[in-house]
C-alpha cells in the first residue's frame, strides 16, 4: 500500500515544489522583492502577542498565533475574497491547499479536508465548525454551510486534521473558525450590492462603532438569485451584530447575535449524460416532489475574556442556537419537518510557564454541548407536507475537554504534546410508532493523544511533524437514514494521523507542504442504493487516507509598467489518495467521490494606480462515482477572470466572470454501490457566468 504514496505524480511536483525553493534561497538577496505572503501566513515572533480586543485578537496577531501549530493550517484574510463575487466557502476557502470545496447549487457546498465525510453529499460532515471559537455545528456534528454569511466574516483560520485538537476538534477533517468583524475591526459604514448572471442580486450594510469602553458591529445581508439551473431559486436575509464591552482594563466580554431566513430550491441530481447535456435542467423527481430547504435561524452567543497578567488569558462563554427546518426532497423520504435547539457551555485557557528553565505555550479547554430536536417527516405531496410517517425525538450531548503544550527545548525547536477526551450521546425515541425497535440511544467515548515537533531555522522558515488521533461519533442522518428508518447504530469512526511538512518563504517564493498518513477504523461511508432511495450508511472495517497539500507563491515582479506594481502567481495543488485495505466487498478499491489530483492557479497584477486583475484556473482529474470504481466523472479545466478598481478611498467596483470557455463539467457527485449511465448522481457546474458589484464606505 505504501507505494501509492509515492507515485510518480507526488515525486514530481514535490521535485518541482524543492527546486522552486532551493532557486528562491538562490536568488533571494539578488531579488530582494517585498511583499509576498502565503494567503495571508507570515512567520513571525512565536512570543509576540498583540492583542485587537481581548475577545477578538487582530488578524496580525492570529496570523503568530496560527504558526505555532506543528502542521497544516491557514488563514484567510477578508481581503482575499471581498473584491470579488464571494457566493459561499467555495469562494472563500476553496483555494487553500488540502480543501475540496466544489459548490452543488447556490450557496450549498461540499467541503472535505483529508477525505474527511467523503461520501455525504448534503449537509456538513467530519468537520467542526466554530464561529468565533464558539461552536457552530449542532450537538449531533451536522451542520449547513449555507448558514454562514462571508460579508461578516473579517478571516477564516483553517486547521486541519489533528491540528484542530487544540481548539476541541475531533475530526479527522479538524476545525474551520470564522472569525467576524467588530467595530474595532472595521469601523465606519460600508454599503455593497452586486448583480450578475441568473438574475442575481446581492445586498449587504454593514457598520462598525467604537465607544468609550465598547464597540458594535452590523450587518443586514440580502439575496435573491434564479440559480443557473432550473428549480434552483434562492432567497435569504442574514442579520449579525455583535458588542463587545470592557469591563476594566483586563476583561472583556461580547455578545453575538444572528438571525436567517433561508429559501432554498433544489435542483437534485441528473444522470452523467443529462448534466452534461443540458446541464441547466432540474431532476424531474425535484420539480415534482418540489424539494427544497427552508430555515429559520436564530442564535445567540456570548464570549468573555479576562487577561490574567504575564500572558495568561481564560475565556468563558455559553450560547444557545434555534433552528428550524423545512425541508422537502424524494417522495421516498417525504417532508423532513424539524425544529430544534442547541446549547452549551465552553472554557478555555492559554499562556505560559517555565518548567526546569525551558520555556512552555499551553492551551487547554472543555466544550459541552446539547441537542433536543423534534424530528417530523410527512409524507411529500408535491411540496405539501402529507400524512406524519415519523414523529421522534432526537437528543444528543457532547463534553470536549483538550489539552495542548509546546516546550521549547531550545528557542528554535519546540516539543508539541496534546491530549484529548470525546464523550458522546446519541439518543432517538419514537413517538409516533412507540416501537423499541426504532428508538434507540448510544455513547461513544476516547482518549486522543497527540505529539508533535516544531522547528525554525530562521524568522521565515518552519519544519513540523506530528502524529495524531481524531475520533467521530455518527450524526443523526448516519444512525436514522435520513430520518426515514428506526434508530440503528454505527459506530464512532477513529484514526491515526502522522504528517510531515514545511511553510515559509524566501525571497520572491512562499511555499505550504503537507503529507500526510491516515489509517481509518470503522470509516463512516455513505452510498446511494438505487433511485429515489436515500442514502445508506455503513462502517468500513480498514481504511487509508493519505495525500500532499502544496501551496506555492511566486513573485514574478515589480516595477514592470509603472512604479509601484506587481505580479504575482498562487498555485494551490492537492492530491488526495483515499482506498479500502483488503475489504470483503471491495477489496483494495479507491473510495469515490473527490477527485485525486485537484489543481488551482491564479495570475494576479496589481497596478500602483489602485486597480488589479486575475486570470484564474481550476483543473480537476476524473473522479470514482461509485465503490466498484467501475464508473468515472470526467475531469475539467474552468477558467475565470477578475479585475477591481478603486474610484477612490471611498467606492470600488469589482468584476468576476466565471467559466469563461463556458466549459460543462460535473460540479460535485452522490456515491452509488455501482453507478452506471442511468444513475441519477450527478451535479452539473455552472456554464459562462459574470458578475459585478460596487463597495461604497463612507
Amino acid at each position: 500500500m505504501l507505494g501509492k504514496f509515492f507515485r510518480w505524480q507526488i515525486i514530481t511536483v514535490v521535485g518541482l515544489l524543492v527546486v522552486f525553493i532551493w532557486a528562491g534561497m538562490v536568488f533571494a538577496e539578488e531579488d530582494n522583492l517585498d511583499g509576498l505572503t502565503l494567503r495571508g501566513i507570515t512567520i513571525e515572533d512565536k512570543k509576540e502577542f498583540f492583542p485587537g480586543t481581548l475577545t477578538v485578537p487582530s488578524n496580525a496577531e492570529a496570523t503568530r498565533i496560527i504558526q505555532l501549530t506543528p502542521g497544516g493550517v491557514d488563514v484567510v484574510l477578508a481581503e482575499t475574497f471581498e473584491d470579488t463575487y464571494s457566493l459561499n466557502l467555495e469562494d472563500t476557502v476553496g483555494q487553500i491547499p488540502g480543501i475540496f470545496a466544489k459548490k452543488r447549487f447556490g450557496e450549498e457546498v461540499r467541503i472535505s479536508i483529508r477525505g474527511s465525510g467523503l461520501s455525504r453529499s448534503y449537509h456538513a460532515l467530519g468537520l467542526r465548525l466554530i464561529q468565533d471559537g464558539i461552536p457552530f455545528n449542532r450537538a449531533d456534528g451536522s451542520a449547513d454551510f449555507q448558514d454562514v454569511d462571508t460579508q461578516v466574516l473579517q478571516r477564516i483560520e483553517v486547521y486541519k486534521g489533528g491540528n484542530g485538537m487544540q481548539y476541541g476538534g475531533t475530526t479527522l477533517g479538524g476545525v474551520v473558525n470564522m472569525i467576524t468583524k467588530t467595530g474595532h475591526s472595521h469601523p465606519g459604514h460600508q454599503y455593497r450590492f452586486e448583480m450578475g448572471s441568473d438574475d442575481t442580486y446581492r445586498m449587504n450594510l454593514q457598520s462598525g462603532f467604537v465607544f468609550d469602553k465598547s464597540d458594535a458591529f452590523f450587518s443586514l445581508t440580502g439575496a435573491d438569485s434564479d440559480g443557473f439551473r432550473e428549480h434552483a431559486d434562492q432567497q435569504n436575509i442574514k442579520f449579525n451584530t455583535n458588542y463587545g464591552l470592557k469591563l476594566s482594563d483586563t476583561a472583556e466580554t461580547r455578545f453575538y447575535f444572528a438571525s436567517n431566513h433561508i429559501e432554498l430550491e433544489l435542483p437534485g441530481t441528473v444522470t452523467l449524460g443529462a448534466a452534461l447535456g443540458n446541464p441547466e435542467a432540474a431532476a424531474s423527481a425535484s420539480l415534482t416532489a418540489d424539494q427544497q430547504r427552508d430555515i429559520r435561524q436564530v442564535r445567540l452567543a456570548n464570549k468573555t475574556t479576562f487577561d490574567l497578567g504575564d500572558g495568561d488569558q481564560v475565556d468563558i462563554g455559553a450560547f444557545v442556537n434555534y433552528k428550524d427546518l423545512f425541508h422537502p426532497i424524494t417522495s421516498f423520504v417525504g417532508v423532513i419537518d424539524q425544529n430544534g435547539w442547541n446549547f452549551g457551555l465552553f472554557g478555555e485557557g492559554t499562556g505560559t510557564y517555565s518548567l526546569g528553565g525551558f520555556d512552555n505555550f499551553f492551551r487547554m479547554g472543555i466544550t459541552t454541548q446539547t441537542g433536543v430536536t423534534d424530528a417530523k417527516v410527512f409524507a411529500n405531496s408535491g411540496g405539501v407536507r402529507g400524512a406524519l410517517t415519523s414523529n421522534s425525538d432526537q437528543t444528543a450531548n457532547n463534553v470536549v475537554v483538550y489539552g495542548q503544550n509546546h516546550l521549547y527545548v531550545t528557542p528554535e525547536l519546540a516539543f508539541v504534546t496534546g491530549l484529548q477526551y470525546v464523550y458522546a450521546y446519541r439518543r432517538q425515541f419514537d413517538i409516533l410508532a412507540k416501537a423499541e425497535s426504532d428508538s434507540g440511544s448510544d455513547y461513544y467515548e476516547s482518549f486522543n493523544p497527540k505529539i508533535g515537533i516544531l522547528y525554525e531555522p530562521s524568522e521565515t522558515v518552519q519544519f513540523f511533524a506530528n502524529a495524531s488521533k481524531s475520533y467521530e461519533p455518527p450524526d443523526f442522518s448516519n444512525l436514522t437514514s435520513s430520518g426515514t428508518t428506526g434508530f440503528t447504530p454505527v459506530e464512532a469512526q477513529g484514526a491515526w494521523t502522522a504528517e510531515i511538512g514545511t511553510r515559509g518563504e524566501k525571497g520572491r517564493y512562499a511555499w505550504d507542504l503537507s503529507l500526510y498518513r491516515a489509517w481509518i477504523k470503522d470509516e463512516i461511508l455513505q452510498f446511494t442504493t438505487g433511485t429515489g432511495v436515500p442514502n445508506t450508511t455503513f462502517n468500513a472495517e480498514d481504511t487509508i487516507h493519505q495525500g500532499a497539500e502544496i501551496g506555492l507563491d511566486v513573485q514574478l515582479g515589480q516595477n514592470l509598467i509603472s512604479g509601484g506594481d506587481s505580479l504575482q502567481w498562487r498555485n494551490a495543488y492537492t492530491y488526495s489518495d483515499f482506498f479500502f485495505v483488503s475489504d470483503d466487498q471491495y477489496g483494495d478499491n479507491d473510495i469515490p467521490g473527490q477527485p485525486p489530483h485537484l489543481y488551482q492557479t491564479e495570475l494576479r497584477y496589481d497596478h500602483s494606480d489602485s486597480w488589479f486583475t486575475t486570470l484564474k484556473m481550476d483543473v480537476a482529474s476524473s473522479v470514482d462515482a461509485d465503490f466498484t470504481n467501475t464508473f468515472t466523472a470526467p475531469g475539467y479545466a474552468i477558467v475565470g477572470l477578475g479585475a477591481g478598481y478603486d474610484v477612490n478611498k471611498k467606492v470600488s467596483l469589482f468584476f468576476d466572470a466565471r467559466n469563461l470557455l463556458d466549459k460543462r463539467y460535473i460540479s460535485n457527485l452522490s456515491t452509488s454501490i455501482t453507478a452506471t449511465s442511468a444513475s441519477a448522481d450527478f451535479y452539473a457546474g455552472d456554464d459562462r457566468r459574470f458578475f459585478g458589484g460596487v463597495r461604497w464606505k463612507f
